[in-house]
């Protein structure tokens, strides 16, 4: 623990510290385990998705929809299907376009399962850009999943970034988008795919969008518990949160084991490792790890 401090106290001393931020409310988006909801708000995640006149891949083509379509959920239908292992249902929607409202059948995986959609405002970074995510791949055995985040404005995909992390399945994912405190990168987004069980971990990914127009995962921390026998907590430390470092990336890692005695469950080992990144303008790179 003695090590945590001197690492902390060389980095205050070394290094300038910003303020705490506390985000607008549009930039998160925290998902529920109903799924589908009927009457909500979705968007196309993919560019060209068929809307058809039934569920199935052999049914007509009534239109094609670009990405980032606004979507009113309508039903959920009993046929499914699957793709790299992700199965989904085919779902009935009211398609919001420029023509006016067409109804129609999607597959499930064609619609973002969380979004955010950054207000049109003058004085807002990256006005108007509308942000997605979704599964584009599945390994129950693994419990990994292939996630896609995308970036879209006006029908348009401006970016695209696609990695492997661990999670589940589930209609929850927790999505962020921020400002950016790091030169040449012109917002912060994070996506997490929980897995819902205990023993199972799950991944906590950081994305940086580049003002070259790159979308790329940075870093990736992971937690996993095992409710009164262990836990194992990663959390990242930004510039813009209490006690963060200009651009530099913390990585704070507790772990603990618990044991019985009589009526009380105690902790029997904990340990504590703190982890520095530098952001070079091209990536983030380790400087120093310290227990």
């Amino acid at each position: 623990m003695k090590s945590i401090f001197f690492l902390l106290a060389f980095c205050f001393a070394t290094l300038p510290l910003t303020a705490q931020y506390i985000p607008d409310p549009w930039m998160r988006y925290e998902g529920t385990l109903e799924g589908f909801v009927i009457d909500s708000q979705y968007f196309t995640m993919v560019t060209d998705a068929n809307l058809r006149d039934k569920p199935g891949t052999d049914s007509k083509v009534l239109t094609k929809l670009p990405i980032g379509t606004k979507l009113t959920m309508l039903e959920v239908a009993e046929q499914t299907y699957s793709q790299r292992g992700v199965t989904l249902p085919w779902v009935k929607v009211k398609a919001h376009l420029s023509a006016g409202a067409t109804e129609g059948y999607l597959w499930g995986g064609f619609l973002a399962l969380a979004h955010i959609q950054t207000p049109d405002e003058e004085y807002m970074p990256n006005r108007g850009v509308l942000y997605l995510t979704g599964p584009s791949a599945y390994d129950s055995t693994k419990h990994q999943l292939t996630v896609q985040v995308r970036a879209a404005k006006d029908g348009k995909e401006l970016a695209k970034a696609e990695f492997n992390t661990t999670g589940d399945l589930s209609y929850y994912p927790s999505f962020g988008v921020d400002y950016s405190p790091f030169q040449g990168v012109k917002a912060l987004l994070y996506v997490n795919y929980y897995y819902p069980a205990c023993g199972y971990p799950s991944g906590d990914n950081l994305l940086f969008w580049k003002e070259n127009g790159e979308l790329t995962k940075v870093l990736e921390t992971s937690s996993v518990s095992d409710g009164g026998v262990f836990y194992s907590s990663e959390q990242y430390v930004l510039p813009t949160d209490k006690g963060g470092i200009g651009n530099h990336v913390m990585v704070v890692k507790d772990e603990a084991e618990f044991e019985e005695k009589g009526n009380d469950l105690v902790v029997s080992k904990q340990t504590y490792q703190v982890t520095l990144y530098k952001w070079t303008g091209k990536k983030l790179a380790k400087v120093k790890s310290l227990k």
